[in-house]
């Protein structure tokens, strides 16, 4: 299995070699000649529209399950590259218009699909909280189909009245406007895919970032061509490719997870880290778990639980007032590496294969790895990755025991045990509060420290928590 390095390299190059040909192309005498072929020129522009439209339509099948902003404008932005493109193929000379003309509409057709595309594109990669955010996820089915039916007019008008599309400027210096416009929006949304990326290193998300990649590349070849060039056939090529690469990507995706959903989620994560300040910033923590409640709603609950754990037995074992922060706030996203955990097996009723269980244990890796991207939660990595190591020895991911596991990661995972234990599953129902103090008792020594399991309990009966489980009540006060 590739690294995710060597799968940046192998998107860095995809888009580079693209790159350097059209350079090549455009400086070396003899290397951009004269390919008149109109018959060819519509079927490849027809497979780019086809492929777009594949993109796009997959992803406003999905709206009634995602329904986030990021997917209606995602979609609206590969369906624009459709639906405008189209029309560029259908004015190809010697098909449905005269070989001898060529309207301006068609002209300008090509450029403005890409623009159009990178304006929705660019708009899925938005802060979530934006202004108009709220509006779009709430009728999120709505605007995606007044957008399709804006896009379906602008086809029509297109094909039966051209002439009304003349009033666009057709000029060097606004190309190159165009051009640039275009690049920038690319090159925003493709940076914030690939923050994201970062946060989950999956082939399947850096595929979205190389195909926009090529689409910025595109818009090269697509301005500063003459019509018929190789360097100018370059450019149905790179969107070709590009479509195909997100289709690909998609595959790899599915294949692995059989869902899409980490697309959005990612950036939903990615939206939330960057506005930490502190680990001691309950409410923005609280949007990291958010992120992770999109996926497993037991997950966000439990992780609010673990916290207020943790940060008890912190003071029960009176620790100092930092790392009674770091056990509060690692309590609360300690589980934030279950993004990537496919949903086929995070949320699987029954008992896990070995292989299955061989990928949920990478989520402790992938959240320490989550956590060292930020400064103010790289203190926290250490503590989500031991969170599953056992006292005794035995536990993963690096098989660590005694002093050492951080006593922060100590001190979660008796939290965290003990609301396991407490807690309705998918794959078993909860058990009795005095089962659950048994249960920390028989293993204390072996998976938990003892020292915590015995404070952890103290502190139980000091604040009154026991009685509150013991008459009933489906969780204590905070």
């Amino acid at each position: 299995m590739m690294r995710p390095r060597s799968w940046l390299l192998l998107s860095m190059g995809a888009v580079l070699v693209p790159l350097v040909g059209f350079a090549a192309m455009k400086l070396v005498p003899g290397w951009d000649p004269m390919l008149v072929y109109p018959v060819e020129h519509f079927w490849v522009v027809s497979a780019a529209a086809l492929l777009s439209a594949l993109v796009g339509t997959g992803l406003a099948m999905s709206v009634e399950s995602v329904r986030t902003t990021r997917t209606v404008y995602l979609a609206l932005g590969f369906v624009a590259i459709a639906m405008v493109f189209a029309t560029h193929g259908l004015g190809t000379p010697g098909l449905l218009i005269p070989e001898t003309d060529y309207p301006y509409a068609v002209i300008i057709s090509a450029g403005l699909s890409q623009f159009l595309g990178a304006i929705f594109i660019a708009l899925s990669v938005v802060p979530r909280r934006w202004p108009g955010g709220t509006f779009v996820q709430r009728h999120s089915t709505d605007v995606l189909a007044a957008g399709l039916a804006v896009l379906a007019a602008y086809l029509v008008s297109m094909v039966l009245r051209p002439e009304l599309w003349d009033f666009v400027p057709r000029s060097r210096s606004w190309d190159s406007v165009l051009a640039g416009t275009t690049i920038a929006l690319l090159g925003i949304a493709g940076w914030r895919y690939f923050q994201a990326w970062r946060l989950t290193e999956l082939p399947g998300q850096l595929a979205m970032v190389t195909a926009l990649g090529l689409l910025g590349v595109a818009q090269l070849s697509m301005y500063y061509s003459d019509l018929w060039q190789l360097s100018w056939w370059l450019y149905h090529g790179l969107l070709l490719m590009a479509f195909l690469v997100v289709i690909g990507g998609w595959a790899i995706e599915a294949a692995r997870a059989k869902s899409l959903i980490v697309f959005a989620r990612a950036l939903e994560l990615r939206d939330s880290l960057d506005e930490v300040r502190s680990i001691a910033d309950v409410r923005v923590l609280e949007s990291l778990e958010e992120a992770v409640e999109r996926k497993d709603a037991y997950t966000r609950h439990h992780m609010g639980r673990v916290a207020e754990f943790a940060e008890g037995l912190a003071r029960e074992l009176r620790l100092p007032e930092r790392q009674v922060m770091v056990c509060a706030a690692a309590g609360r996203i300690h589980d934030v590496g279950k993004i990537t955990v496919p949903d086929a097996v995070l949320l699987k009723p029954g008992k896990l294969t070995p292989e299955e269980f061989e990928v949920m244990k990478h989520h402790t890796v992938r959240g320490a790895h989550i956590a060292k991207l930020h400064p103010e939660l790289e203190g926290l990595a250490a503590v989500i990755r031991a969170h599953h190591e056992r006292f005794a020895g035995g536990g993963y991911p690096d098989g660590l025991k005694g002093e050492q596991i951080p006593i922060e990661a100590r001190v979660v995972a008796v939290g965290d045990t003990f609301d396991a234990l407490t807690s309705t599953r998918v794959y078993r129902p909860k058990r009795p509060v005095s089962e659950a103090l048994e249960e920390l008792r028989r293993v204390a020594g072996t998976q938990l420290d003892p020292d915590c399991v015995e404070a952890f309990i103290r502190w139980l009966e000091r604040t009154g928590r026991l009685d509150d489980y013991t008459l009933g009540a489906s969780r204590p006060a905070a």
